[in-house]
Parts: C-alpha cells; structure tokens; sequence
C-alpha cells in the first residue's frame, strides 16, 4: 500500500507540477489510476458533450466528468470585438478547479482570442496552459466552411485533444498530420490523424 501512494505522489509531483514537461501515463496506469477530467460547458448549446466525453475516454487514459453548464464570466467580455478573452476564462477556471480535478476543458460557442506576439486580440479556436489544469475550446472558428455535424464534431474532438495535450505538457509539433500541430488560424484539423508517435512516447501513452 505505502508503495501505491508513493507512486501516486511521484505522478502528481510530476505530471501536475508547474515545473513539470510532460505528464507520464504510464505511472499511473501502472497504479491503476486514471486523472479526473472536468468538461465545462460555458454558453454552448450542449451538443456532442456525450460523445466527447467517450471519445475523450478512448484516446487519454482519463475518466471524464460533464459539468452543469454555467455563463461564460463578464470579466472575460471584450466589446471593442465582441467576444470572449481565453485568458481571462482559464484564470476563472483555475480559480474554481477542485483539487481533485486533474484539469478543466471549457467548451463554448462563443468567440475567444489571445494576445499573440504585437496582436493584442488574436482570435483563436482553443487555449491551454502548459503545462498546466485548464483550456477552453470555441467552436465558433471550427464551423468555418459550415461542416456537416460529422465533421464539425472531429474538428471539435481533435481542438479538445490539443488543449489536453498541452495541459499534459506537450508543446506544439512539427508534424502537420499529428493533433499537436500549430493551427496559426487555420483548420489543420481536418488534415490531422492523432499524436504522432514522438508525441505519445513524450505522455508515455501505449
């Protein structure tokens, strides 16, 4: 038993830790044990939560929890663009994060940017820390070319991994067809196939 929780604690040091790179599933299913994941929906209709949830399951050895739906907060409003800064929504979540809750992934319909490089409102499909406990995915952008529901829901599961992933530690990959590959504000995701093998081997996923 005193070496379960070792184990645990090596993980949760590790994986969890600002100071860490990558998360390693492999400890912690050698333990037995799977992270908690929190689905927030913010200001989104509801639709896919299920099959995200399942689809989410089936790629990351996590267990996956849909939360109430809540507003997106009103300090993360920006009326010069009418919308929503990503920023400000990850410092609510992080601020409500249960201990317990490996991270958060926020959902919305509503538009979100960033401030990148001399861009101080650059609008963005997703954001996550990294690492880190938090992201946020729009699905405003990924509608762009008004997908069929199919479609719009791939978009949206492959935006969800990449957040995860970086919330995991992974940075972005050179590799156009792995899910860790920079959008830079287009759809990269319909060209994506999963995590490249270098990027698997980094979570130590089997």
């Amino acid at each position: 038993m005193k070496r379960y929780y070792l184990i645990c604690i090596a993980y949760l040091t590790a994986a969890c830790g600002q100071q860490a790179t990558t998360a390693n599933f492999a400890v912690l299913q050698k333990a037995g044990l799977k992270p908690s994941i929190v689905l927030q929906p913010m200001c989104y209709n509801g639709k896919f939560l299920s099959a995200l949830k399942d689809s989410i399951e089936k790629y990351y050895p996590v267990l996956v929890t849909i939360s109430n739906s809540v507003n997106l907060p009103a300090n993360a409003w920006y009326p010069p663009r009418k919308r929503y800064k990503a920023d400000a929504i990850l410092g609510v979540l992080q601020s409500i994060k249960p201990d317990q809750v490996r991270c958060i992934v926020a959902i919305t319909d509503k538009d979100i940017s960033t401030k990148k490089g001399n861009n101080a409102d650059y609008g963005v499909m997703g954001l996550g820390l990294q690492p880190g406990k938090v992201c946020v995915v729009s699905t405003y952008r990924l509608q762009k070319g008004n997908p069929s529901s199919a479609l719009l829901f791939q978009r949206l599961l492959k935006t969800v991994l990449h957040e995860m992933g970086h919330n995991f530690g992974l940075p972005h990959c050179p590799n156009k067809h792995c899910i860790m590959a920079d959008a830079k504000g287009s759809l990269n995701q319909d060209k994506e196939t999963g995590l490249c093998e270098v990027c698997r081997k980094r979570l130590s996923l089997q």
